[in-house]
């Protein structure tokens, strides 16, 4: 497992070329969710049609259904409904981004300008509204309580966590716990539920159910995690907004939190400067991203991400050696050393 050393984007090796060969596994079953992504965004109403095909357009790493396929296939489960939970999964997921980016103000999401900002927020929050309407309406075809109890814990949890951002928005005095707990709400719980709806499908055991949802869990801090630090890290042409978005936006995360808990006074000057609106080529972000390196704060959440990764592993032993085990192994190295 990677200890993701330093953590510099621009020293790091490209994705493995594994990468390929697990969306291999799956690819047969990824373009039927892509076609049903599609054609369930099609409506008779013109707006919704034309926000949707703009938003399928859009594209995306579409991660959560492949989480969804690969547990499904650990688990010996091969009906149609594996597919129908991968594009409600992602859904689910495309609703939360659009009602983030409502609220962040956001003008762009993956290089193209952001649904709010082209069609305004009125129109745009009840676009969300209609996604989540929609994955749970796909999702009843299933014709399982348990999981459209899964998809209401999973979409609960994360509204938690978007009503924490909220709050949580301009403080400099965030502790450790009170973040991990936010991102475990906002981005782990659907990786949980990713992967425990793939049991529940299977008819798995209450201790691989189990399992599942550590694995997915625990990616999903991962994730998170590696995800913010490349709003420091990476190249802001390929993820598609500039640096230090997060934090300009009052959002302190892990790493800035690291480097705020040593109770520097220039720390916290540059935070703040950056919080207030600093540009993102400006001194201020530039002298704060040297100094999260310096001082070990990328190092350590890099530690930490690789952490909940070595964990989600440890979790597979429950399950038998096969493509989809040694594929989901692999998965949260190729999460980690990705660069967008």
């Amino acid at each position: 497992m990677s200890q993701l050393t330093g953590f510099s984007r621009a020293e790091s090796a490209p994705l493995p070329p594994r990468a390929s060969v697990i969306t291999e596994l799956i690819a047969d079953e990824l373009e039927q969710v892509e076609a049903l992504f599609r054609s369930n965004l099609a409506a008779p109403v013109s707006i919704v049609d034309e926000i949707g095909g703009y938003l399928a357009a859009g594209g995306g790493k579409r991660v959560r259904p492949t989480l969804h396929l690969l547990t499904t296939r650990l688990c010996g489960y091969h009906g149609p409904h594996g597919v129908l939970l991968a594009t409600v999964l992602e859904f689910i997921h495309s609703a939360t981004l659009i009602h983030d980016d409502i609220i962040d103000d956001a003008t762009t999401r993956r290089g193209k300008p952001s649904v709010n900002f082209r069609w305004g927020n009125n129109i745009t929050v009840l676009f969300g509204d209609y996604l989540f309407a929609k994955a749970m309406e796909m999702a009843l075809s299933a014709g399982r309580i348990e999981i459209m109890q899964g998809l209401a814990e999973a979409s609960l949890r994360m509204t938690e966590g978007e009503m924490l951002q909220t709050r949580y928005v301009g403080r400099v005095d965030l502790t450790e716990d009170e973040y991990l707990g936010l991102i475990e709400r906002k981005t782990a719980a659907l990786f949980a539920c990713c992967c425990e709806l793939a049991g529940l499908l299977a008819d798995s055991s209450e201790a691989r159910r189990t399992a599942l949802r550590a694995y997915g869990l625990n990616l999903g801090m991962a994730f998170q995690l590696v995800d913010d630090l490349l709003d420091f890290t990476g190249d802001s042409k390929k993820l598609g907004k500039p640096a230090a978005s997060d934090l300009r936006e009052g959002k302190a995360t892990l790493a800035v939190i690291d480097l705020l808990q040593r109770g520097d006074p220039e720390a916290h000057g540059l935070v703040t400067r950056v919080m207030d609106g600093a540009a993102p080529e400006s001194p201020e972000t530039t002298a704060l991203a040297r100094m999260l390196h310096e001082h070990g704060s990328i190092r350590r959440v890099g530690d930490r991400a690789a952490g909940f990764a070595a964990e989600a592993v440890r979790q597979l032993d429950a399950f038998e050696d096969g493509e989809a085990r040694r594929a989901l192994k692999s998965l949260p190295d190729l999460l980690i050393a990705r660069d967008r």
